[in-house]
């Protein structure tokens, strides 16, 4: 078994518990979660050689699509996943060099705007640092670095490759192409996407989503970071505005990137949408872009590229509770990996590549990977559902908390350092 230290997850331990239930792996994805999973089981001699993925190349652009926010915490997952070490993970993402990235320190404070559409940002403070950490972690460890997530995709498909999972660069549109791809005769079909596999049975047909996430983000240079005055080269900002009735929430990363090399940071707002499928999708959008921008003025940040460097999504809620596979004879492991508010919490990559983890590692046990990937996520899960609930059902003590003792506001989302959800187990 791989071994990864820390107190953020329960992972599958022991030896094994039955005879491993399969004899291949099909994947319908190249996505983290996704190529984690495949390039751990790769490297098991259960599956040597019988570990496929069926997807399109990664296609690399400037384009800020999907989460951006790499907790160094989601590294130890790969390198374990790959049998490497977290620095030959991060050499295969940035090259020899990736202090750009780093994020030293998290601020936090609320967005004012005035009539102008001009943003003041008061009273912003410290919520969490490598500094005064738990005695037995190595403090002033780098709490997160900023990728684009097509260049993290492209870097763990190259160190899949050298796990020895195999490639078919087609995607498979059914449960009968998949099933025929398998190199075994006992194969685990495993759905890496949010959608449900053609072809394939339901188990559980879940019901249509009611409410979604609105993001919008884009990659920014710092020509007046300093003379702004509030947040250094590698610090990370969080804000948050109160607008019709809940409230908006911008993240900024230290930011790093060979397709856009003059950017130095990333920026991303978002909002929870009620009832989103009656929603103005194109105006939450634009709203959340004009907001992004505000801030990132009086950060002393500037928008680089904007044409080729913003992304927009609206993505929808799953269920919170324990969730299984929606389908008979597919591992869900997306859907799973998922539940919850994505983007919200900068937790997205890491609750891939966790998830795709412990799911590999009960495989191997001869255990159910469903259950094992519910009892590794749960923390996570729940500091993401607090965070959720934060912002929509409390938006008025939310916003005045942060406006007045940002530090309190934020100290409970600052405890997850304490349990390795950030720096890692260091």
């Amino acid at each position: 078994m791989a071994e990864i230290r820390g107190r953020d997850a329960t992972l599958p331990k022991g030896g094994p518990r039955a005879p491993v239930a399969y004899d291949s792996i099909v994947v319908n994805s190249n996505g983290i979660g996704a190529i984690t999973f495949a390039a751990r089981l790769a490297r098991s001699p259960e599956f040597q050689g019988k570990v496929v993925v069926a997807a399109k190349p990664v296609a690399e652009s400037r384009r800020l699509i999907d989460g951006c926010t790499l907790r160094a915490r989601s590294v130890d997952y790969y390198a374990a996943a790959c049998g490497v070490t977290r620095e030959a993970v991060l050499g295969e993402v940035y090259g020899s060099d990736w202090r750009q990235a780093v994020a030293d320190r998290q601020y936090a404070a609320y967005c004012n705007p005035d009539a102008a559409g001009r943003i003041s940002i008061d009273r912003r403070t410290v919520f969490m640092d490598g500094e005064n950490v738990r005695r037995d972690r190595t403090p002033r460890q780098p709490l997160s670095y900023g990728v684009r997530n097509s260049r993290l995709m492209g870097a763990l498909n190259s160190l899949a490759r050298e796990c020895g999972v195999s490639f078919v660069e087609e995607p498979a549109t059914s449960y009968a192409d998949l099933r025929a791809l398998a190199p075994g005769q006992n194969p685990l079909i495993v759905n890496g996407t949010p959608k449900p596999i053609d072809g394939a049975a339901w188990r559980e047909q879940p019901l249509p989503p009611r409410d979604f996430v609105a993001a919008a983000q884009m990659a920014f240079t710092s020509p007046r970071l300093a003379q702004a005055g509030i947040i250094g080269p590698h610090d990370s900002f969080v804000g948050l505005l109160k607008r019709d009735g809940t409230v908006d929430m911008c993240v900024f990363y230290p930011f790093q990137d060979p397709l856009s090399p003059v950017a130095t940071f990333y920026g991303i707002f978002f909002r929870i949408v009620r009832n989103g499928a009656q929603a103005d999708k194109a105006r939450e959008q634009d709203i959340l872009r004009g907001e992004l921008e505000q801030v990132a003025e009086a950060l002393g940040l500037s928008p680089d590229a904007p044409e080729e460097t913003m992304g927009t999504a609206f993505v929808p809620l799953s269920p919170w509770r324990k969730l299984g596979s929606r389908q008979e004879g597919v591992l869900d492991l997306s859907r799973i990996s998922g539940a919850g508010c994505p983007i919200i919490a900068g937790d997205g990559m890491a609750r891939a590549g966790l998830g795709g983890f412990a799911a590999a590692e009960a495989i191997l046990l001869g255990a159910a990977p469903e259950r094992a990937m519910n009892a590794a996520l749960g923390r996570w899960r729940l500091n993401n559902r607090m965070q959720a609930f934060a912002m929509t059902k409390l938006p008025s003590l939310t916003s005045f908390l942060v406006r007045t003792v940002p530090g309190v506001a934020f100290a409970g989302i600052g405890k997850a350092r304490d349990f390795d959800m950030w720096a890692g187990a260091y």
